[in-house]
Formats: C-alpha cells, sequence, structure tokens
C-alpha cells in the first residue's frame, strides 16, 4: 500500500464503492475515523448516569488500572456487563449526507495527549473495511477529525499481517487504472464545460467560481460555477470545510468533474480564477487518485481516455515532479515543465566560445548542484533556438538516467532573479511520450526497496537509537529538552538536550530552518515547533533531513522517522522489528 489510499466501508450499504481518501501509518497501533455525533450509553446500572467520555473514563478505571491498558486483553465479559453501545454519524464524502450508525462498544482506545492533556479515550467499535483485495474486520476508534488532511487513519488494526506500506508513494493502488491526460482539456460540470490545467506544486483542485456564499450554521455554500466563455451554473453544496490560504480562507466542496467520458469526484477549492486561462485546475490530490499526465500530448479527453494499463507491453518514459539527473557526473535537480519543448537549464554563467580547433563553438557554463556546489561545463553547442527576444545554445551533453547513459537535446539560458537556476524537462526529452507521475518522487532514481520494520535502530548523528519508522509523519521528529533559542549571524538557532530511556544525552546546537506547526487533536491546542537539520543513517541509506523538536518523554520511542527519510526506498512492516537492522 501507499501511504495515502481509498478504504472503503464493506458493511455501510449507503458507502458501498465509495473510497474515502486515508492515511496508511504504521506508527499508529489503532485505526481511527471521522465520525459526529458520537454517543455512548450502557445499560449496566453502574453507568447508567453517565455518556461520552465520562462513560468511558469510568469504564477504564473501574475494572483496572487505566494506564495498564487492561481493555487489550479482554473487554465486555459477563462479570464486566459493560453492555454499551456506540451511535454516531459518518459523513458520505461526495453529498456531506449523515449516515447514523449504531455499534457496540468492542472496547477502549486511549491516546496519549499532547502536552499536559493526558490520556483521551475514545470508543472503539469494529467496521468492515476494505482496500484493494483486502477485507478486515478492523477496530476502530471514532474521533472528530475534521482537523486533520484525511478523515480515516488506517492503522496497526487493520495492517497486522495484511499489508506493507510503501512510504514513498501515496495512491500506490491508483496507478494501474490511472487514466491519461494531458494540461489541456476540456472537462464538464454537468453541462458546463471547463478549461483544464494541472499543477505539479499545489494539493487542492480550484474551481473558478464566483457570488461564493457561506452558511456555517447549515454547512452549506451557495455559489456560481464560471466556466468557458464566462457561462455559469448555481450550486448550492454541502461544505466540507474550509481551507486558509494566506490570509483568506476558501470553501471547499466535492462535486462530479467529467473528463473524456470518466466521471470522477473530486474535491473543489471554489475561489476566483477569472484572470486564469483555465477555469478547473487539477492538483496532485486528484491527480495521485485519478490521472498520469503526458507532457507531450493535448487534449486527450476528446475520445475515450486510455488508463496506464492499455500501455504494460510498451510503457512510456515516465517521471515525477521532483528528480535528480546526473550531467557529466553532477547531480541536478530536475523536474517537468509544460511550457518547454526542448529541456531548458538554466545556468549561473553562461559564455560562447569560438576555438579554431572546434567544429563548432562552446558553451561555457557553471552550474549549482543538488549539495550547493558550483561546477564549470564546456559543450560543443548543437544548434541554437531562438524563443522570443532569446537565444539558447542547445547542447547534448552526457546523461544518466536510472544507472544508464542517455543523450538528449538540453538548451541553455542564464539564470535571473526572476528566473533561478533550474532544469525543465520539456517533451521533446525522450524519443516517445513522457509521462508525469506525481504520487512519487525521484523515479529516474528510484531506489531498490528497503524492507524494514516499524522499529529499527538507526545512527542519528553518530548517536544508535532506536526509531519508530511512521509513515503517517510527513516530518521526522526528536525529543528535545532544554530547548534554548537564541540568534547568530542574524540566523535563528536553538540548542537542546537530546535523552532516551537508555541513558544516551547529548546537546545539539542547529540552525532552525523552519517552523512547524501540528494540528491539534479535539480538545487540544495546536502547537509549534523548531525544524532543524540531523544526520540520519539507516541501512545502507544516509541522508540529512529535516527533524523537528519535541518532548516525546510520554512516547514510546524518541524518534520518529517520516515521509521525509522513509521515501528513500523503504516499504515498512506494521507489525515486524528489526527486519533491517539488529536489535540492541
Amino acid at each position: 500500500m501507499g501511504r495515502i489510499e481509498f478504504i472503503y466501508y464493506a458493511d455501510v450499504d449507503s458507502l458501498k464503492g465509495v473510497g474515502v481518501p486515508a492515511k496508511i501509518d504504521t506508527g499508529a497501533d489503532t485505526t481511527s475515523i471521522h465520525a459526529l455525533n458520537i454517543s455512548i450509553q450502557s445499560s449496566n446500572p453502574k453507568f447508567a448516569d453517565l455518556q461520552g467520555e465520562a462513560l468511558l473514563k469510568s469504564i477504564a478505571e473501574s475494572f483496572g488500572d487505566p494506564d495498564s491498558e487492561w481493555w487489550l486483553d479482554s473487554f465486555d465479559t459477563p462479570e464486566r456487563n459493560i453492555n454499551a453501545t456506540v451511535k454516531f454519524d459518518l459523513i458520505h464524502p461526495h453529498t456531506g449526507e449523515a449516515i447514523t450508525l449504531e455499534r457496540p462498544l468492542a472496547r477502549l482506545s486511549g491516546i496519549q495527549g499532547r502536552g499536559d492533556h493526558g490520556i483521551l479515550y475514545r470508543p472503539v467499535i469494529e467496521l468492515a473495511l476494505s482496500s484493494g483485495d483486502i477485507t478486515v474486520n478492523t477496530a476502530v476508534n471514532l474521533t472528530d477529525r475534521s482537523a486533520f488532511s484525511y478523515p480515516i487513519l488506517i492503522g496497526k488494526t487493520f495492517l497486522r499481517e495484511q499489508a506493507w506500506v510503501d512510504s514513498s508513494y501515496d495512491y500506490l493502488q491508483q496507478e494501474p487504472e490511472a487514466k491519461i491526460i494531458s494540461n489541456k482539456e476540456t472537462a464538464y460540470l454537468d453541462d458546463l464545460p471547463l478549461a483544464i490545467s494541472v499543477s505539479l506544486a499545489n494539493r487542492r483542485t480550484s474551481l473558478n467560481a464566483a457570488n461564493i456564499k457561506v452558511d456555517k450554521d447549515k454547512k452549506q455554500v451557495s455559489f456560481e460555477a464560471v466556466g468557458k466563455n464566462n457561462k455559469s451554473k448555481a450550486y448550492t453544496l454541502p461544505l466540507l470545510k474550509m481551507l486558509k490560504i494566506g490570509d483568506k480562507h476558501h470553501p471547499m466542496v466535492n462535486m462530479p468533474i467529467s473528463i473524456g467520458q470518466e466521471l470522477k469526484h473530486i474535491e473543489l477549492l471554489l475561489r476566483d480564477r477569472s484572470k486564469r486561462s483555465t477555469q478547473l485546475r487539477l492538483g496532485t490530490e486528484a491527480l495521485n487518485q485519478y490521472f498520469l499526465i503526458d507532457l507531450s500530448a493535448e487534449f486527450l479527453a476528446d475520445k475515450a481516455l486510455k488508463s496506464a494499463m492499455d500501455f504494460a507491453n510498451k510503457p512510456p518514459l515516465m517521471m515525477s515532479p521532483e528528480e535528480l539527473l546526473t550531467i557529466d557526473d553532477v547531480t541536478f535537480k530536475a523536474e517537468p515543465s509544460f511550457a518547454v519543448n526542448t529541456s531548458l537549464m538554466r545556468v549561473k554563467s553562461l559564455k560562447t566560445l569560438e576555438r579554431s580547433e572546434q567544429n563548432k563553438p562552446i558553451a561555457a557554463f557553471s552550474a549549482t548542484d543538488i549539495y550547493n556546489k558550483v561546477y564549470v561545463f564546456e559543450q560543443p553547442i548543437d544548434r541554437n533556438i531562438v524563443v522570443g527576444e532569446v537565444t539558447r545554445p542547445v547542447i547534448t551533453p552526457k546523461i544518466v538516467l536510472a544507472g544508464k547513459n542517455y543523450q538528449t537535446d538540453i538548451a541553455l539560458e542564464l539564470a535571473s532573479k526572476d528566473e533561478p537556476e533550474e532544469l525543465l524537462i520539456g517533451e521533446s526529452f525522450a524519443d516517445g511520450p513522457v509521462w508525469v507521475n506525481t504520487r512519487t518522487n525521484n523515479i529516474f532514481d528510484k531506489r531498490a526497496v528497503i524492507r524494514a520494520g516499524y522499529v529499527e535502530q538507526a545512527k542519528v548523528e553518530g548517536l544508535s537509537i532506536s526509531v519508530k519508522l511512521d509513515t503517517g509523519a510527513d516530518v521526522s521528529s526528536m525529543h528535545a529538552e532544554q530547548v534554548k533559542r537564541f540568534e547568530k549571524n542574524g540566523k535563528p538557532m536553538v540548542t537542546f538536550t537530546y535523552r532516551n530511556s537508555d541513558g544516551l544525552e547529548q546537546e545539539f546546537t542547529r540552525e532552525v530552518v523552519d517552523e512547524m506547526t501540528i494540528k491539534a487533536r479535539v480538545g487540544e491546542k495546536a502547537n509549534s515547533r523548531p525544524v532543524v537539520m540531523m544526520e540520519v543513517k539507516l541501512g545502507n541509506v544516509t541522508e540529512t533531513v529535516r527533524v523537528n523538536l519535541q518532548n516525546r518523554e510520554n512516547f514510546s520511542y524518541s524518534m520518529i522517522l517520516g515521509k521525509n527519510y522513509l521515501r528513500n526506498g523503504f516499504v515498512v512492516s506494521s507489525d515486524g522489528r528489526f527486519i533491517l537492522t539488529k536489535q540492541p
């Protein structure tokens, strides 16, 4: 499985066949789903006057030490006679309809609150959940997840003995059936035509809308969808959420969009796109769910769309939005571009030299690699192309692509303040089509799969530490005490002490490269953490990654490795430990 997948409710009739986006988290012991209007009652006279969290707390304290989590061994026995039921609402992701369910209370879940919040008790029920060809009768805890990106968090109660998780991929299971589209298409919202573009940098899909009115009491939004030639159509739909972008909040809705005879339910951010050339900009979430992009094609949706499986015998060159490309033994970041035909390298310096012993003029240029080192190159100029008022020399350097030598044309242009150094891959990069796959990164340099347990022994700045591999975390996190912030040479700095239960203790001083705001669970406040760079080595993979600092003394592991490290080829087991390394 990828770290994001569609999950299906197998035993809820009104949700059968409806995929719900879910985060797949090897670091979570339990599975959690978004539910509203949760009510809990017990027929046991001992608990007759209690409901909700007060009832759960009383149950936890009545039959044993809550710290022992006695309910994991057995819960409702004849002697205890808890006999509790849970009534709750699931929200249909397409229509916003509340679907009321009632299930027996299967057990409790005690979640460690952040900071001083102590234990948060949640009701656990059983639901049949499906992904791909797997259906698991899953223990799930119910909570309001409206503050989180995904309504379902899949943990060990689903994953155990069922799946490994590839943290470098989102919607891995959707890729074989993904439809091939281009950056220029026409879609339809009912009978309203919409010009489409795609974004490789923005997660959300945005729809051109006017006269937007949000009714927070009814949780509805009314608006006019504005399509081609300023044609419009009025809608009133359930409000999914309000999303803050900059200093403004924009409503989100879910709507069926027709693209090339394919009807896809897509979450849409409503905003004014009247000054843009397209009315519908597909973001990476929708692209990951449904599509691959052909860099060289246009208007593929004028016919029935083909899927990736249709090209299984002769697949085109595939690339991701972030790639590494080696030119003359120097590695650069590269990305696909819909704006260039011939691939383009914007360089730090550029001169044309004429030498009598050479048949062709020479392009002498310098460029900055992925390690921020500047290299000087000289390459014969094969031809020149003119773009506007700019003449670009074209070279054919030696390129290493997926470990193999490769040659293609690359145009050169001097970088500027507005157009910094970059390497853009154009549609003529390969002899045939070039597809862009937004589900992963570094396809050109994809490492062999590294199987690992959810706990492994890593070297962190030389310290040997037991770390938890957490596919649900975007950024790695490390225990920090005595955190002191200061400035040095105008840069924000932090000194902190790392300490763990094995007696390791080390003080570090690092530049603060970012601040990370952690979304709060219901009943908690969001908190901000400093982010620093730390070198981590696990197996044969050594990477310097961003690590946020927090006090983790209430957690089992003093450090977690998140997606920003695990994307280097790690496929993680949810129930195996020390598969890659030896247990200390």
